[in-house]
């Protein structure tokens, strides 16, 4: 499963990424909005993804998606949680060693620096990796 969630920044985007994830017959929840607001804020709609992804998903194995301007609002937000890991990925190489060496299981993306076609690259990567383990499930567990 797949929690996706925007603030008005990363809207546009998101709509895209949910059509592209069904077209992949990715599951996924969208956490909102549901329509664009200028006026919305990034807390609300990544509190609102966190908690549903921390109350009905895996934080293992499903993954949550977080989009706003920078990606950076989404990750403070996100981070606050002992659940989540989360990472603002700008590359595939950086979402693929936050799963790799962090076991991130929350991507956070800026819509107003990075395009839909490095969107779709960033989290194809973060979606397929796996975490490594060894060495790394202890510096995750020591956090």
């Amino acid at each position: 499963m797949i929690v996706i969630a925007s603030d008005h920044a990363g809207f546009k985007k998101k709509e895209k990424i949910k059509n592209w994830l069904e077209k992949q017959n990715a599951q996924f929840f969208d956490a909102g909005p549901e329509i664009f607001d200028a006026g919305d804020s990034y807390v609300s709609f990544a509190k609102k993804a966190i908690d549903f992804f921390t109350a009905n998903c895996d934080v293992e194995n499903d993954r949550l998606i977080l989009i706003c301007g920078s990606g950076i609002g989404m990750s403070i937000v996100a981070n606050r949680n002992t659940k989540i890991r989360a990472v603002v990925a700008l590359s595939k190489k950086q979402a693929v060693q936050a799963r790799q060496h962090n076991n991130c299981n929350c991507l956070c993306i800026g819509a107003r620096n990075t395009s839909f076609l490095r969107m779709k690259v960033i989290i194809k990567a973060f979606l397929k990796v796996d975490f490594l383990g060894g060495k790394y499930l202890d510096r995750v567990n020591s956090i």
